[in-house]
């Protein structure tokens, strides 16, 4: 099972009362089977319309959506699609996160620094 199947069965039989797998693809325009693959990681994650089609019926927190997101972009290899055009826009984002590679920046900073944006203030320490 992948991550991201994981990650979405867990979300769909947390919620009160649990979303059946049928019930989930029915919401989706999508059959049991499909969502059953999703989550046994036999096909590809979703992504685009698909994949915010089923975060909106799952009811999903923003903490949530954000995970899910991200574990289907990465399992793709690619950039998750709610930041993809965002992310193109400026050679500058690159950069920054190249830069941060390069230089063994961790998690610990990484969140000081997402903290700080959230706040206002996008300055690195």
């Amino acid at each position: 099972m992948s991550e991201f199947g994981k990650y979405l069965r867990e979300v769909r039989t947390s919620k009160k009362p649990s979303i059946s797998q049928e019930a989930l693809g029915d919401a989706v325009g999508r059959s049991k089977m499909a969502i059953c693959q999703f989550e046994q990681g036999k096909t590809a994650p979703p992504k685009g319309e698909l994949l915010a089609a089923i975060i909106d019926a799952l009811g999903a927190t923003e903490d949530e959506a954000r995970e899910l997101r991200f574990l289907a972009a990465s399992q793709r290899g690619s950039v998750p699609d709610d930041i993809y055009e965002y992310f193109f826009s400026s050679s500058l984002i690159y950069s920054a996160i190249k830069t941060a590679k390069e230089t063994g920046v961790d998690e610990a900073a990484w969140a000081r620094f997402l903290s700080s944006m959230e706040d206002g203030n996008a300055t690195a320490e």
